[in-house]
């Protein structure tokens, strides 16, 4: 399924304009902007009908598993560790998500009240902040980039994909019924479906002035082939 998603869908004809899971009044500007930045990109179709279904179906059932991708400790190692770096989440996720929470709140979801947005072909990548120390360097650099190269310290910074845009604010995820995923969470970043492939980490970071001179501070991540043949 992931890999339909990258590809080209027709661009939607009509966009509901009622968030899924907030009522109107109830919605901050600042709470809009993703949203907003999405609608100017006219985003793709990401689900068809058949998926948005089986989305729906799937958050009916209880909560939906989390897509989990895990730390590697820093430029050039081969396998990552069992300790996660963040979670993943996919148009069917999100959409799945929703419907978890509609169902518990006793309005369940129809296929036809899934606004675009919602699964566009986008996935939302939910970071840990690279380390304790940096939270009070406010919200951290993200880049999708090959397993060897490092974040510190050319500029421009070496990426393959860039986000299309991040925050730290957890409203983000939460308006579509997920759970807040970490107690450090650091960033929020959309990028293109296409960052779901391997041989690609993905880092959220701080460049810093260490003892011998600029390092970066990591949170890195690497997806797992196995794990993006399953994942919807």
């Amino acid at each position: 399924m992931l890999r339909s998603l990258s590809l080209a869908a027709p661009v939607v004809a009509a966009i509901m304009v009622v968030v899924l899971l907030v009522e109107p009044p109830a919605l901050r500007p600042a709470d809009r902007m993703p949203t907003l930045r999405m609608l100017a990109a006219r985003p793709e179709v990401g689900l068809d009908r058949t998926q948005l279904e089986a989305a729906v179906a799937r958050g009916r059932e209880g909560a939906p598993e989390s897509y989990v991708f895990n730390r590697v400790p820093s430029a050039g190692d081969p396998t990552p560790s069992s300790e996660p770096a963040g979670v993943v989440y996919t148009p069917f996720l999100r959409v799945a998500w929703a419907a978890h929470a509609r169902e518990a709140a006793g309005r369940p979801l129809s296929v036809d009240e899934v606004p675009s947005w919602l699964a566009s072909s986008v996935v939302y990548l939910a970071l840990r902040r690279p380390s304790a120390a940096t939270d009070v360097l406010g919200t951290p650099a993200v880049v999708a980039i090959r397993p060897d190269t490092a974040t510190c310290c050319l500029d421009p910074q070496p990426t393959v994909i860039r986000p299309l845009w991040m925050t730290d604010n957890p409203e983000v995820i939460a308006r579509f019924g997920a759970e807040v995923p970490f107690s450090d969470l650091g960033v929020i970043a959309v990028f293109p479906i296409e960052v779901l492939q391997g041989g690609l980490d993905v880092v959220a970071y701080h460049r810093v002035d260490g003892p011998d001179g600029p390092t970066s501070v990591e949170m890195r991540g690497r997806f797992d082939p196995r794990d993006l043949e399953r994942w919807r």
